[in-house]
């Protein structure tokens, strides 16, 4: 079958055919029909440390929605024509974190497009108990944003406290921070959006969902948030980017007391201003993945239009495509960028 894979320990992609996944009996086999490009396929594409140890070779991808094609003798409440999508991870179910609900910090999960073959081909094999049927109103283009959508209402909902009224810049304009833009503004506060020039399609995007967007490079964003907030500063910051100066300026922005939430993966060590985040008792607090009950949770507000999600993706591409796809989400031109196999 027609897939992306990642094969040696160097920046890059690769279209190839590879064999066609056969399912264990508690799998089904999908027949996939969108895949997206997270942000941390970047990080795998340039090969980061952050990345180093995955398994070579892999077919790439964890985001994507598709048919179910067979079904596994042990698979319980799907057939073959269900419309699905699928948690990116699988947690192993016995370890510390797995028996107290934190199933998104299991010590031996195994993630798609990483550990175990992913999305980005024709076909995939799936654990049915990580299954999630994709309603008639949604399309398999905002099916395969349902799990960066459930990442983004983890790291809000479960992760970041917020109160009515409260002031939260998001810094970053990609995917993850426009749906957790929404996020943020569904749930009562005031937000802006911070990007960088390359960041022009995004910022329409943004616009056309509403949200107030800040150039940081020709805007003073410290100046906006003070005068916005009396001089106070920001309830939140929000970064979602793994560009390593975010850090920082969050801490510039926030109020004595105020939360900075790192959703950013980094490529590179990060400069963290400790004593500015000690003396103004700045609580500073990573978010990582979704928990099964956000997938759910995401399909309702997608599926009532709560949350915006077709309107982020910029580029659909076949699978023949992946260099050019990969330097279009690179590049950032557009927002999100799909795989139609």
């Amino acid at each position: 079958m027609r897939a992306v894979i990642k094969s040696k320990p160097a920046p890059g992609v690769e279209f190839a055919e590879v064999p066609k996944p056969k399912i264990k009996p508690d799998e089904v086999l999908i027949e996939v029909k969108t895949a997206a490009i997270c942000g941390s396929d970047l990080g795998i594409y340039d090969y980061t440390p952050a990345y180093s140890k995955m398994r070579l070779p892999v077919v790439m991808g964890h985001e994507f929605s598709g048919r179910v094609a067979k079904v596994g003798k042990e698979v319980k409440g799907y057939k073959v024509g269900d419309r699905i999508l699928a948690e990116s991870v699988k947690a192993c179910g016995v370890c510390a974190y797995c028996r107290t609900g934190h199933e998104n910090l299991c010590d031996a999960s195994t993630l798609f497009g990483i550990h175990v073959d992913g999305g980005m081909a024709e076909h995939i094999a799936v654990p049915y108990k990580l299954l999630h049927r994709l309603p008639e109103e949604l399309g398999y283009d905002a099916g395969a944003l349902i799990e960066p959508l459930s990442n983004a209402l983890h790291f809000v909902k479960d992760c970041t406290p917020i109160q009515l009224g409260d002031f939260v810049v998001v810094q970053g304009c990609g995917p993850i921070g426009l749906f957790s833009a929404q996020l943020f503004r569904l749930a009562g506060a005031e937000v802006i959006v911070t990007g960088v020039n390359v960041d022009t399609e995004r910022f329409k995007i943004a616009g056309g969902l509403g949200l107030e967007t800040v150039n940081v490079e020709t805007e003073d964003l410290s100046a906006i948030v003070m005068e916005r907030t009396g001089g106070r500063g920001a309830d939140t910051a929000f970064v979602a980017t793994g560009a390593p100066p975010a850090v920082a300026q969050a801490a510039g922005i926030v109020k004595k007391r105020g939360r900075i939430t790192v959703i950013g993966i980094f490529g590179r060590p990060v400069e963290v201003p400790m004593t500015q985040v000690v003396r103004r008792e700045i609580t500073l607090a990573g978010a990582y993945d979704a928990k099964p009950e956000n997938f759910d949770q995401s399909i309702k507000l997608a599926k009532s239009g709560a949350i915006k999600v077709g309107e982020l993706i910029t580029h659909r591409l076949s699978l023949e495509k992946a260099g050019e796809a990969f330097e279009a989400a690179k590049s950032r031109v557009g927002c999100k960028v799909v795989f139609v196999p």
